[in-house]
């Protein structure tokens, strides 16, 4: 089980890998070829964009790994996505141009169509993952990265408008939404059996009554996930707010090195989530307890292997991958990667919380982190400019480290208890 821990971990994290370098490709070429002015508002419509499609996912990725009982079927969770990413595509929108007049509606329409269609391919990724075809995910999520970055260059190379290379990126994750689906219906008819009827998910029962039932049971999910990605998200307004928005756009050029580290660690927690609800299902708290510890330090070891990384060549690190002024921001590149050190830790417990389905627990300690980092901006935002961010992000895990710990030890104390 151990070897096919790691060959899972492996792949997820080379597919996450290769999603991550994808999208940081995409914040260098706007850096180097166009304008800090478009970097401030792809950052901003992103910022606007991503809690909206998170608000609406249900967090249903986690669900179907997690759903080793079959409570839903795919179908209904299908229309369960299908429904929520609609509505989140026109909300999103809506609160773009409503309160934001410096990012153009073309931006957003475009960022919106490549967050639906992303979600979309989730959570046929989820299937994968939990029919143990992690080579499947990784080959689809590889495909659609190589492609997307042969065509952010090319595109970068040619033309002159960044609008027209992000439409390239955009159309790069449409073909693949659509390649994904074509995957998934295969499958299932050779492995199941069973031939998966599309046209059902617009009835009332896949696209209206179903989804009520998932969002009414698993709403707090949304909201947690949501104030998690405010974490990242809360800084970029609030430097927006005081230095203006190529400040903001730098500021989460920096910050992306905490969402890329993020994801490499997500693929390790990814790969253990079905064998930690295994365990959970077993109430084999040892097996449990020992698999997250052992996540969690290697969890650490990648953050503080990047915090060395930042103290001695940060500056290097982002003229190479940047520019000049970007560079300028290497003293809050360590503070951010602090911050990511820390939160790498706790990511495991919050898999292994996901495992137990203590899902409101980590709501409520999602909001006190993200309040924190709020309040610490408004503070030191202001004064100190992106390097108060830096620190209040710091200052925000540290908390919800803490609170990741308790809660998990005390949840499977009450369940060891309740077993004997």
């Amino acid at each position: 089980m151990s070897s096919n821990l790691a060959k899972n971990s492996i792949l997820t994290l080379l597919a996450n890998l290769s999603f991550s370098l994808t999208n940081w490709l995409l914040l260098v070429v706007i850096a180097k070829v166009y304008d800090t002015a478009f970097l401030g508002q792809f950052v901003l419509a992103l910022s606007i964009l991503s809690p909206v499609f998170l608000l609406s996912s249900l967090k249903l990725r986690t669900l179907i790994v997690v759903d080793v009982d079959t409570e839903y079927s795919i179908e209904q969770y299908l229309g369960t996505r299908l429904l929520l990413s609609s509505i989140g595509l026109i909300l999103s929108i809506l609160l773009g141009i409503s309160f934001f007049n410096n990012v153009s509606f073309s931006l957003l329409l475009l960022i919106g169509v490549y967050k639906w269609c992303d979600s979309w391919c989730e959570l046929f990724y989820a299937y994968y993952h939990r029919t143990g075809r992690f080579d499947t995910a990784t080959f689809s999520q590889c495909g659609r990265s190589v492609l997307s970055m042969s065509v952010i260059l090319i595109i970068a190379l040619i033309s002159d408008s960044a609008i027209l290379m992000v439409s390239g990126w955009v159309a790069t994750t449409v073909v693949f939404s659509i390649v994904d689906t074509v995957i998934f219906t295969n499958l299932r008819r050779r492995d199941e059996s069973v031939s998966t009827n599309w046209i059902s998910l617009l009835s009332v029962q896949y696209a209206v009554r179903t989804p009520l039932r998932i969002l009414k049971k698993y709403y707090t999910l949304s909201i947690s996930l949501v104030v998690g990605a405010l974490f990242v998200y809360i800084p970029n307004f609030v430097i927006e707010k005081y230095s203006g928005i190529e400040a903001a756009g730098e500021f989460a050029a920096v910050s992306y090195f905490l969402i890329a580290g993020g994801l490499l660690i997500h693929s390790v927690s990814q790969a253990s989530s079905p064998r930690l609800a295994v365990f959970a299902k077993q109430e084999n708290w040892k097996g449990l307890i020992t698999l997250t510890f052992k996540m969690c330090l290697i969890g650490a070891a990648i953050g503080v292997s990047g915090v060395i990384v930042a103290l001695v060549a940060g500056k290097f690190f982002l003229e190479l991958f940047y520019n000049p002024e970007i560079a300028l921001l290497s003293e809050e590149l360590t503070w951010v990667l602090v911050a990511a050190a820390i939160r790498y830790i706790y990511i495991f417990i919050g898999t292994a919380m996901n495992a137990l389905k203590q899902f409101h627990t980590q709501t409520y300690i999602y909001a006190v982190g993200t309040l924190c980092v709020l309040v610490a901006c408004l503070f030191w935002v202001p004064e100190y400019g992106s390097l108060g961010a830096a620190k209040a992000m710091v200052f925000a895990t540290c908390m919800e480290c803490i609170l990741f710990g308790f809660f998990f030890w005390r949840n499977v104390k009450i369940k060891e208890k309740a077993h004997d």
